[in-house]
């Protein structure tokens, strides 16, 4: 889990606690790439039942989840979900994702 801590337990803000946290795990996904392993952040959680769960002091702010793991191989998946995962991928052209101008 990503957690900013966003003041210090005296009360002191740390404003750049979420840019901070940001860059950690933005390194740390790096990492385990160079190491072989593959990382999935996720930001659809329950905040307040991880808050709790984990019984976080005021300051600190769950930001993120990471599940950091190795890829099983596609077969293992329902069949519907096997098709997406191997199907082609299509990128858009930079030209429909990006407005250039001179």
């Amino acid at each position: 889990m990503g957690i900013a801590e966003t003041s210090s337990p005296e009360g002191d803000g740390r404003p750049y606690a979420e840019y901070d946290l940001g860059q950690s795990l933005a390194h740390f996904s790096v990492q385990a790439q160079a190491d072989g392993l593959y990382t999935h952040q996720m930001a659809g959680v329950d905040w307040n039942k991880l808050t709790k769960a984990f019984n976080l002091a005021e300051n600190l702010k769950p930001m993120t989840v990471t599940a950091v793991g190795t890829v099983a191989s596609a077969d293992r998946l329902s069949e519907i979900l096997e098709q997406r995962e191997t199907a082609p991928r299509k990128r858009l052209p930079l030209d429909e994702l990006v407005l250039l101008r001179s």
